[in-house]
């Protein structure tokens, strides 16, 4: 059992035994610590970390008095980069190329339980066929005595649960680009056969240049190879993934789980990436996945307002209970998304909406809703609006006439997709007709109302605009004046005559 390090001598005997440093090097370094009896004093293991011989995590597990796990083969462990309880993986160094990987360790103690063994080669061989810039790539697979490891891809990055964690709610642009190309990175593991079965924010790493990868295809499903398949069912593990992000069907039975499953977990990812928690995360264990087969997913526009209307459609039907309502491929998710950055990054910033106030209405679970097919129309220009489809409108805001159209496909099987809706007849002008009985209607001053005197549509009865001047009309006020001209005109004759 190993002992803390408390003096010089046993420090440096430790870090002799461990080989992680040169003699000569060593010797150099610890010449001004002569006396083995001392206090390991701070500045002995510092001086290595200086000098750049030792990281925090090796000199971590020195001082703890461990001298093994620091080489595996080839390979130098520099520190360790993350642990569960099916594996741990390291930042590792190959002394002969000097080149960083990382290193993925099964535990002793999985070796021999069940199906980990099995699953854990079979990771590595599906990593290693796997080429594609959203995809984790895995280049040996090894073994030393009872440690077996995979050597993979180093990314240098953050995760995205852990981005969330420390960042809170990610901006709307930036969630969407990085959902769209884990859509990408899925829909290549789809079409080479496979169901990758625990998506969900943490396997998702952001590299320095904003690329996103998948990483951990160690729960992957492969359609095609039924021994692989049937790994898990020989062993009874029927339920395999993370509860936060698990679709309904995967909870059942991991064996049912298609491509669709993996668009329900990233459906959920993309609401912790906007609002911060899984869609349905509280309750214990069985909660969690019950939730997921009862409950209505919470609305994204109550907790995002800046979501519009066309994403948290999409959002919906990602989490729809029954696949065959949720979008059929990670392509389709991919498209949708990467037409609204399209389009969105053509607006100028005082052309771009405010942010609608009310979200979509609930549907009923099992209700299969328009698929989202964004295309550009012609005369595209800077316009950008959303239409969703034949009398459909976002919530909040009008539709603009413009180039961004968002038009639901015909289910499968159900013909061709329709053409743009063709404009309604305008109605025929009609006349309300008088009940019998009834006297006719009359204008304001009470003369019958003429056939001229209504207008189509309300029924009311209205006479004919006239021009006015003090409530008279013009006609009128002739009238009037002429009247008076001629009296005057009769008055002056009449006193001419007989004045």
């Amino acid at each position: 059992m190993a002992h803390p390090t408390r003096t010089v001598g046993e420090f440096l005997a430790v870090l002799r035994k461990s080989g992680l440093v040169e003699e000569p090097r060593l010797s150099e370094i610890a010449a001004a610590w002569p006396d083995p009896e001392a206090d390991l004093p701070e500045e002995l293991p510092q001086a290595f970390l200086d000098a750049g011989l030792l990281t925090h995590w090796q000199l971590g597990q020195l001082q703890k008095g461990k001298h093994r796990g620091f080489m595996l083969g080839k390979y130098r462990l520099l520190r360790l980069l993350g642990a569960g309880g099916m594996s741990s993986v390291y930042l590792a160094e190959n002394t002969t190329l000097h080149q960083q990987v990382a290193i993925k360790v099964l535990p002793v103690k999985r070796v021999d339980q069940t199906s980990f063994l099995a699953r854990f080669e079979r990771e590595a061989r599906t990593a290693f066929r796997l080429g594609h810039q959203n995809l984790a790539r895995a280049f040996d697979l090894d073994n030393v005595d009872t440690i077996h490891f995979i050597v993979m891809e180093y990314i240098e990055g953050t995760d995205l649960h852990a981005k969330v964690k420390q960042e809170g709610p990610l901006d709307l642009r930036d969630a969407v680009d990085y959902i769209r190309q884990a859509a990408l990175g899925l829909q290549f593991a789809h079409e080479e056969g496979l169901v990758h079965r625990d998506i969900k924010p943490a396997n998702l790493i952001l590299d320095r240049k904003g690329t996103v990868k998948i990483l951990d295809l160690g729960l992957a499903l492969a359609s095609d190879d039924d021994k692989e398949a049937s790994l898990t069912r020989e062993h009874d593990e029927k339920v395999l993934g993370t509860a936060d992000y698990l679709a309904p069907e995967q909870a059942t039975d991991s064996h049912l789980a298609d491509r669709r499953s993996d668009i329900y977990s990233l459906g959920c990812t993309f609401y912790y990436l906007l609002v911060g928690r899984a869609p349905f995360a509280q309750g214990k264990l069985a909660e969690r996945i019950k939730a997921h087969a009862k409950k209505q997913p919470p609305n994204l526009i109550e907790k995002r307002p800046d979501v519009p209307p066309p994403l948290a459609e999409l959002y919906f039907r990602m989490l729809e209970k029954h696949p065959d309502a949720r979008p059929q491929t990670a392509k389709e998710v991919a498209d949708a998304l990467a037409a609204w950055l399209t389009a969105t990054s053509e607006r100028t910033p005082a052309s771009r909406p405010s942010p609608p106030r009310r979200g979509p209405p609930r549907r009923e679970s099992g209700s299969q809703p328009p698929a989202p097919v964004f295309r550009h129309g012609p005369g595209s220009g800077g316009s950008s609006s959303v239409s969703l489809g034949p009398g459909r409108r976002p919530a909040g805001r009008e539709a603009d006439s413009g180039s961004f159209v968002f038009t639901p496909p015909p289910a499968a099987g159900k013909g061709p997709r329709p053409g743009p809706p063709k404009p309604l007849p305008k109605p025929a002008p009609t006349r309300k007709a008088v009940p019998k009985g009834k006297p006719p209607a009359t204008t304001r001053h009470g003369s019958p109302a003429t056939p001229a005197d209504e207008e189509a549509g309300d029924g009311k009865p209205r006479r004919r605009r006239q021009l006015e001047f003090a409530g008279l009309p013009i006609a009128a006020w002739i009238a009037l004046i002429g009247g008076l001209i001629a009296a005057i005109v009769l008055g002056v004759l009449v006193f001419m005559q007989y004045g």
